[in-house]
């Protein structure tokens, strides 16, 4: 074991469903999310993730409730 290893232990598990969990909310509201999404569309990228983590922590995995703000405001454009 590495001294990075053994400093901060984290739950790889749970990062990985994390990741699982950002892709598929960008999955529902790009339809079938690539590279040039998150490209073209940084902003709903980085604001998706600030919905979800606060400081550091997950704070909201519902992905309704992540999404709401994001179409919002696209309705008001």
């Amino acid at each position: 074991m590495t001294n990075r290893e053994t400093s901060s232990p984290k739950n790889e598990l749970a990062t990985l469903e994390f990741i699982h969990l950002l892709v598929e909310t960008m999955d529902r509201h790009f339809g079938n999310v690539c590279e040039l999404d998150i490209m073209f569309h940084l902003e709903k990228a980085h604001f998706m993730l600030e919905e979800m983590v606060m400081n550091g922590c997950i704070v909201e995995t519902n992905k309704a409730n992540i999404l709401m703000p994001i179409q919002l405001m696209d309705k008001a454009l």
